[in-house]
């Protein structure tokens, strides 16, 4: 090939390629390319960032304590309003149920933490605990604050949570669950709530450290003489109540007032107290106490913040209120009693027995007290039972029912006793109203 032909081909290639880098920088479209078609990006529709607000009532049926552990009329206050501002409160007070203990604590009551607190006037129920599978609560409870008769033990859910009426609720007020509660332990509850009433734990933890250091120093406590008896006598339960009406120094209500009056006087008018009574003069200086008390409030049916100002018939009536106890023989053979004639459950007698059991060893009834063979009689008849349960217990006479026969037990035809309820010289009343004849002095 010549040298001039070869030029020829290379311009030709040269002039090709010109031409198609020319096509490209002007946007000319070749036709032996394909063109693809470019998609636009699609936009997503704005979606509106502020939510819808749930009702009161649908974020109390998406709770699981909150609507099952709220008083029923408490709830539907909270419905009606239907305020947001509720809505932060629902949310935390439910974490709070939720942290409620499912077993329950073993520390002592006093030092155990209490979750919850419910309120109805001066009534309170600190809770400790929840027992689910019961439908109870178990906590510590103090009724119209009565905090010398407070306990601890199980509440009912249903109780505490049920619809009360319009004129329920209108007279006495709604039982609450108090939403600001903040979780404690119960000694220290109770100390902010009834300073007079409960001590300082954080003195008496001082008290304690500073005793176990001083080891020679001893302390002195006040020992209160303890009288057994068989029940208490109507004088004594009516010197009980009016204790536990002044002791609180809170404001009574005039329905409370009018009532302990009327007792005070049909017990003096159907001679449940007598003159001849050892309490007799007790009874008559309390019983002023309520009739000076009564006449004040009466004329306006008002109620009365009570304040006792007479300190030494207020140590008196302390001392002969706490200076007299059931003897546990007549409790236990009160329980032998309501087993008689019956074929009752065997676990029921033997906690029977274990209770006469222990209040042997631990010496709450000794072989003085009055009952103590009758006790270990029934005792007996227990044992033979749960040898053959399939058997009654058979009813027998026992000493509760049995007069001692060294006592005149018949008023009317007691050689002491005149027809007309006084004492012949030279004999005397015992308790119980017996007559016993006055043993002469050796001179």
């Amino acid at each position: 090939m010549e040298i001039e032909e070869i030029q020829n081909q290379i311009q030709v290639f040269i002039e090709e390629v010109n031409s198609t880098l020319k096509k490209k920088s002007t946007g000319q479209k070749s036709s032996t390319t394909s063109v693809s078609k470019v998609k636009k990006p699609v936009r997503k529709p704005q979606t509106n960032k502020t939510t819808r607000r749930l009702s009161t009532k649908t974020q109390i049926d998406n709770t699981t304590y909150f609507k099952r552990l709220i008083p029923y009329n408490q709830k539907q206050a909270l419905i009606e309003i239907n305020s947001h501002k509720h809505d932060s409160i629902i949310e935390r007070v439910e974490k709070e149920l939720a942290s409620i203990p499912k077993t329950q604590q073993k520390d002592n009551i006093q030092k155990s933490t209490i979750y919850a607190h419910y309120f109805h006037g001066t009534t309170d129920w600190y809770i400790t605990d929840i027992a689910e599978d019961r439908n109870m609560l178990f906590g510590y409870v103090i009724l119209n604050g009565d905090t010398q008769n407070a306990e601890a033990g199980y509440i009912s859910i249903e109780e505490l949570t049920q619809q009360r009426s319009h004129e329920f609720t209108e007279e006495y007020g709604v039982t609450e669950l108090d939403f600001f509660f903040e979780k404690d332990i119960l000694e220290n509850i109770l100390y902010k709530q009834y300073p007079n009433y409960y001590s300082n734990p954080k003195q008496s933890k001082q008290v304690t450290k500073a005793t176990s250091k001083k080891t020679s120093t001893k302390m002195v406590k006040k020992v209160v003489d303890v009288t057994m008896v068989n029940r208490y006598s109507t004088q004594y339960r009516l010197i009980r109540r009016f204790y536990n009406l002044v002791r609180l120094h809170q404001t009574t209500s005039f329905r409370k007032i009018q009532l302990i009056y009327l007792a005070f006087q049909k017990a003096a008018i159907d001679r449940s107290v007598r003159k001849t009574d050892a309490e007799a003069d007790l009874f008559t200086k309390i019983n002023t106490k309520v009739v000076n008390l009564f006449d004040t409030v009466n004329p306006t049916k008002s109620d009365a913040d009570i304040e006792f100002t007479d300190k030494k018939l207020f140590r008196q009536i302390e001392e002969y209120v706490k200076g007299q106890k059931i003897n546990y023989a007549v409790t236990l053979l009160k329980s032998y009693i309501s087993l008689q004639g019956l074929k009752p459950d065997t676990k029921k007698v033997e906690r029977l027995i274990k209770r006469i059991d222990n209040a042997i060893i631990k010496g709450r009834i000794k072989k003085t007290n009055r009952l103590y063979k009758q006790l270990i009689d029934a005792k007996s008849a227990l044992e033979n039972y749960l040898e053959k349960p399939t058997v009654k217990i058979e009813p027998e006479q026992i000493g509760l029912s049995l007069p001692a026969r060294s006592l005149c037990t018949n008023r009317v035809k007691c050689t002491g006793l005149r027809k007309d309820g006084k004492l012949h010289k030279g004999y005397r009343f015992i308790n119980g109203g017996a007559v016993i004849k006055v043993k002469k002095k050796a001179v």
